[in-house]
């Protein structure tokens, strides 16, 4: 009995050392079935906290029982410094939990623009705090202009990431990919590549681990799309890697239209705006 005892105490002394272990780890495991544990799997119809498909989940964002700031900050690294582990093995998952990490990840990184837009504009104008002191309707019209400024940004933002996800499901047709088409949520949790990449995160990521660490995240905002996307069409619509390069570049072509359509609209309002 007491053998017994000592054999359920150091199971679950291990079992609480691996659940550790799991916050520590950096490369997302496998996905796989949580029912039959085939990689390919949809979901064997088993219940799963996490997901009613049966499939496990590997996202920190989606993960219950922790917080929102390390949740964000984990998925968003993974995101970026790991793209091709990440985007590689994407679990098919609820799309409004994506939206809130890619609503929340933007208006981090334009807040963080925006801060930096401040102290150049302070730095250029060095009166600015004065007259907007003295001037309640100047000081108003630039509140308006900031929140709407910011709010256009974030949505933009987080538009062009969703419109390259869906390019890639568009392009894959053409190269033979499978079924279940997950780039909306490739898109959406592509927006953690800001997160990292843009000033505020680059400043975190400084205190955090290190300035050697933050400048070579730098240039990961050009590289990770790339990876990103040849990772995704590779180890989710199994795609050779000759189709996935193809696939990649011929998203990346259609994602430059809605851009464009972006930047003339802001130009557009910009213009009435004066």
């Amino acid at each position: 009995m007491a053998q017994g005892s000592n054999a359920e105490a150091r199971h679950a002394d291990r079992a609480k050392r691996d659940d550790s272990a799991f916050d520590l780890i950096e490369v997302p495991a496998a996905v796989v079935c949580a029912a039959c544990g085939n990689p390919d799997c949809a979901g064997c119809g088993v219940e799963e906290p996490t997901h009613a498909s049966g499939v496990v989940a590997i996202i920190p964002w989606e993960r219950p029982g922790v917080g929102v700031v390390r949740r964000l900050w984990q998925t968003s690294y993974l995101a970026t410094t790991h793209a091709r582990s990440f985007f590689g093995s994407l679990p098919d998952g609820d799309l409004s939990s994506a939206l809130a990490f890619a609503l929340l990840c933007e208006t981090v990184a334009v807040s963080g623009l925006g801060l930096g837009a401040g102290a150049i504009a302070l730095a250029c104008v060095p009166d600015l705090p004065r007259l907007l002191r003295d001037d309640p309707a100047l000081r108003a019209t630039l509140a308006r202009g900031v929140a709407f400024g910011g709010l256009l940004l974030v949505v933009a933002m987080v538009s062009v990431h969703a419109a390259h996800g869906l390019a890639l499901d568009f392009a894959v047709r053409r190269e033979g990919g499978r079924k279940r088409a997950r780039g909306l949520r490739f898109g959406l949790y592509a927006c953690g590549w800001d997160l990292i990449t843009l000033p505020f995160g680059l400043l975190a990521l400084a205190a955090v681990e290190g300035i050697s660490t933050a400048k070579r995240a730098v240039p990961l905002g050009l590289t990770a799309p790339l990876q990103s996307a040849e990772a995704y069409l590779i180890g989710v619509q199994g795609l050779s890697p000759e189709a996935a390069r193809a696939g990649a570049r011929r998203a990346a072509r259609l994602t430059a239209l809605p851009l464009l359509a972006i930047i003339a609209g802001a130009a557009l309002i910009a213009g009435f705006a004066r």
